[in-house]
């Protein structure tokens, strides 16, 4: 892998949540106690995750990292979507020149698909069908 042309990220784990249905004028308010209940569900649960702010190319906000991960938000249409997938930035991207950490990372994010879901119900989301990837039916792809 090379910081010019690096391996395709894992697929991320997503959760969503319907803000559209609050009211214009608590929007805000709703959208400050989401991303409080995702900062503090995930670090109850996680430990290793630190709070970070930063932005994952113009839409996704960067709420925490750990060594292998983000979790973040990123809202559209009235939709809040709570994600958590393997670090792309360059600090990450430069120790995976050196070091296989991508398919460490890969693993952990494995392990920890089922507590994700679990904070993820806890904070009022529902798991993103959409990235759930389809099983491989392997006779009709031979």
């Amino acid at each position: 892998m090379s910081l010019v042309d690096p391996a395709p990220l894992w697929p991320p784990l997503i959760a969503r949540r319907e803000l559209g249905a609050v009211e214009p004028r608590a929007w805000f308010d709703a959208y400050v106690a989401l991303v409080a209940d995702v900062r503090r569900e995930v670090r109850a649960e996680l430990r290793s995750f630190d709070p970070a702010h930063g932005w994952r190319g113009c839409a996704d906000l960067v709420l925490l990292r750990n060594p292998y991960a983000d979790v973040g938000i990123t809202t559209w249409q009235g939709i809040a979507s709570v994600w958590m997938t393997e670090r792309d930035d360059a600090a990450y991207r430069l120790r995976c020149e050196w070091t296989d950490i991508s398919v460490t990372a890969r693993a952990w994010l494995t392990e920890v698909t089922p507590r994700f879901d679990a904070i993820a119900a806890r904070i009022g989301c529902v798991p993103d069908p959409a990235a759930i990837p389809a099983p491989i039916d392997w006779l009709k792809a031979a």
